[in-house]
């Protein structure tokens, strides 16, 4: 008897310990993880490369450059024609704009003012009232009639000129500058002698008068003639001509405006 009590002790000692030893080995709810972790590595997904698309370009368009209070126009012939000129009987081969930034343009043997016709002629349309055009030119003629000039022309019956030209037959004797004009048919000339060739031409309407001017360094004026404005003209043009010389002569225009007088 008493050796089964002794037996059923030891049975629930040994019980009680494993009860223990369990209840240490359990975790708490708190201790969970709060995933279970997963047993397969994922495969990364391929992420395709960006490809490079250009960004559309703009068309490139001519723009006037802003212009300073009192010009109506200008341009200083960096590159290429500001907006606004027309050409008359162009001949591509026969112009450029320098890398320095000049048009050159060499001439042809016709003559606006004698035979209504000139190769390369750009006109720019005129503003109502009072106006000045000016040019920087540089120019070496040096045979009868050649010249590089600025136009105020409506037809062969109306028209302003001046031009920094040639002729020996002249009052000049050779080289100079010549303002021409004829309005309702009725012409007229002034003249003055210069070798120079780096020069600056002027033509002024205002107060009802045209006048002409030269200059051989900026802004120091000479008039060379002036006369009553009895027509209303729209155009104002540059060109160059040999004027029926075999020899070319080549003008070289720094720039040109339209301001107030």
């Amino acid at each position: 008897m008493k050796l089964i009590k002794l037996v059923g002790l030891i049975l629930c000692f040994s019980i009680l310990s494993a009860c223990q030893s369990v209840g240490q080995s359990v975790a708490t709810e708190g201790d969970l993880p709060t995933s279970v972790p997963s047993t397969t590595t994922p495969i990364p997904t391929f992420t395709p490369f960006p490809t490079n698309t250009s960004a559309p370009s703009e068309t490139p368009t001519n723009t006037n450059t802003p212009m300073p209070e009192g010009v109506f126009f200008r341009d200083d012939f960096n590159e290429k024609l500001q907006p606004g000129w027309e050409w008359e009987n162009e001949n591509p081969s026969n112009w450029t704009i320098t890398n320095d930034g000049w048009l050159q343009i060499t001439g042809e043997q016709d003559s606006l003012l004698i035979d209504n016709h000139q190769s390369n002629l750009l006109w720019y349309s005129l503003p109502a009232g009072d106006f000045a055009i000016t040019v920087h030119l540089k120019e070496n003629p040096f045979i009868n009639f050649q010249q590089a000039a600025i136009y105020i022309y409506e037809d062969p019956q109306n028209y302003v000129a001046i031009n920094r030209g040639y002729c020996d037959v002249c009052a000049t004797g050779g080289g100079g500058f010549y303002m021409e004009y004829k309005i309702n048919g009725v012409w007229g000339a002034y003249t003055a002698a210069t070798y120079a060739e780096d020069v600056y031409l002027k033509l002024e309407s205002a107060d009802n008068e045209i006048s002409g001017f030269y200059a051989t360094e900026p802004d120091k004026w000479v008039r060379i003639g002036r006369f009553g404005n009895y027509f209303q003209f729209k155009k104002v043009g540059i060109g160059v001509s040999n004027v029926g010389s075999a020899k070319d002569v080549v003008g070289l225009f720094d720039y040109f405006e339209i301001a107030k007088p």
